[in-house]
């Protein structure tokens, strides 16, 4: 049985709280839900780099993984000619202050000034935002520095679908855009409202018609406001897919940028 981990993923200082990880089994076909915990319970710490040592030791403990974090950058904000290359860009910034600012001014430059937030191939494919907009700045900047670039210099992973071989494989995921594939809700399911908790449940049911054994976490997903239950539990079921594709590309990509499963 194979171990698919889904994780979602947050740059935010209180990690151990907005970062989610759920276990899953492969077994006959389907996809069996083993745990689905916030990383505090998981890694017992609430640090961001206690919690970021905590899943990466997950990463290479899972068979397949999905993460809920932009993999890259458009190209047109660098001058790098390959994945690991702009990874190693990354790493070397000090901050996702001066990450975000960096990217705006490149994008400013190349295109007059007409626009700061660009996106790559795949976040306009899936109506995903620049992985350098101020929303995500952070969990791009610490998915790819304190997340991915140590396991790929460890040959720990191997980045799906750019990268082959017998390390775990690792693949970017965009919980609403497994969402609009299913048929499912995208938004305004992440409240402590009664509508969003309809949300929520819809999204819930519509879930379990898929090859997916809940094993009586229904009322857990419900009851968690922000929804990250439920996008960890996404994360998962996208991984998942994906594997039994084979990790195929699903449309065209640009292989500096990275893609997105759903």
């Amino acid at each position: 049985m194979e171990q698919i981990l889904g994780v979602d993923f947050s740059g935010a200082r209180d990690a151990g709280q907005k970062i989610w990880l759920t276990v899953c089994i492969e077994r006959d076909g389907a996809l069996h839900v083993k745990s689905s915990v916030p990383a505090a319970a998981q890694f017992d710490a609430d640090s961001r780099a206690a919690c970021l040592r905590g899943v990466r030791a997950a990463i290479e403990r899972a068979d397949v993984v999905g993460l809920d974090v932009p993999f890259g950058l458009p190209a047109a904000v660098h001058d790098r000619e390959s994945w690991t290359d702009v990874v190693s860009l990354i790493a070397g910034i000090d901050d996702p202050e001066t990450f975000r600012s960096r990217c705006v001014a490149r994008a400013s430059e190349v295109t007059g000034g007409d626009q700061q937030y660009l996106r790559r191939e795949t976040d306009a494919d899936r109506g995903a935002l620049s992985p350098y907009h101020w929303i995500r700045a952070a969990q791009t900047y610490y998915g790819i520095r304190e997340v991915l670039q140590p396991l790929v210099g460890e040959d720990a992973v191997a980045i799906k679908p750019l990268h082959d071989g017998p390390a775990t494989p690792v693949c970017e995921t965009h919980p609403a855009a497994t969402l609009r594939d299913i048929g499912l809700p995208t938004r305004g399911y992440k409240d402590d409202t009664d509508r969003s908790r309809d949300r929520r449940k819809t999204i819930v049911e519509g879930l379990q018609m898929t090859p997916l054994s809940m094993h009586g976490i229904e009322e857990y997903l419900l009851d968690d406001v922000g929804g990250d239950a439920i996008d960890s539990l996404l994360t998962a079921l996208a991984a998942w897919r994906a594997s039994r594709n084979e990790f195929s590309p699903e449309g065209a990509f640009d292989p500096v940028e990275g893609h997105i499963y759903r």
